[in-house]
């Protein structure tokens, strides 16, 4: 992973030095809201959801995924002076992570410039990532923030691939399952 985003081939030898694989099976919580961060992950393979909750509703807010080559900008932001995690994240598929630990981020920043493009670019791709989400939340009904979320979902010939149930995709739309359900209805009338 490391090496196809151009980091110098010493930055590369102490990522695999320092670092740690992990692999996560699918729907794994591997970071929870209060966690203190003591590595930072970066996904080789798989997916991560990253979501805020609130404990009184037991709702949830999707943030923002988290891909292959890349890491977790709240996670990034609660490892510099040791914080606690202030969002939760899970696995959506089987998952391979790296982790790397606090001290070396540091220890890269002031020796590497090519890590700090690195960090830059990702921060960079998470804050449009929380601005688009906070768009959709504050001014986009629920009707057309689930047919983009189904066509995000579906592949070239239109099949929606997804295998969640209605209240999993109110968690991802931060809405409820009830509303998830009559939207869903609504717009399979619309098609028909």
């Amino acid at each position: 992973m490391f090496e196809s985003i151009g980091l110098p081939e010493p930055l590369i030898k102490e990522i695999n030095k320092y670092s740690k694989k992990i692999k996560f099976a699918k729907n794994t919580q591997i970071i929870s809201i209060g966690d203190k961060m003591k590595h930072i992950p970066f996904v080789l393979n798989g997916s991560v959801r990253v979501y805020i909750e609130n404990e009184d509703t037991g709702k949830e807010v999707l943030l923002y995924y988290v891909d292959k080559g890349q890491t977790c900008l709240m996670s990034m932001i609660a490892s510099f002076k040791d914080k606690i995690s202030k969002v939760s994240a899970t696995t959506e598929r089987d998952s391979e992570l790296v982790l790397v630990t606090n001290e070396k981020i540091s220890e890269w920043q002031n020796k590497f410039p090519e890590w700090n493009d690195l960090i830059i670019d990702l921060f960079v791709n998470r804050y449009y990532d929380l601005l688009n989400t906070i768009e959709e939340i504050s001014f986009k009904k629920i009707d057309a923030r689930l047919k983009a979320y189904l066509k995000k979902h579906s592949n070239n010939s239109g099949k929606i691939n997804l295998n969640k149930t209605h209240k999993q995709i109110a968690n991802d739309l931060g809405t409820s399952r009830e509303v998830i359900s009559r939207t869903l209805k609504k717009i399979e009338v619309e098609n028909e």
